[in-house]
């Protein structure tokens, strides 16, 4: 799956929606409101459903 930069994501791992911050091939950077930043393989993330 393709990622971008501003799309928020869920990480299996912890709780709480994140948003990429940066995509490195299968590496992504991502950060949550609090300012934790992690950098993921893109695997370890599912995109949250936009919603109308």
């Amino acid at each position: 799956m393709l990622y971008e930069v501003g799309q928020e994501v869920l990480l299996m791992s912890m709780t709480g929606r994140f948003r990429i911050v940066e995509v490195d091939g299968n590496v992504i950077t991502i950060e949550n409101d609090a300012g934790v930043r992690k950098r993921v393989l893109e695997q370890a993330v599912r995109p949250v459903a936009k919603t109308s």
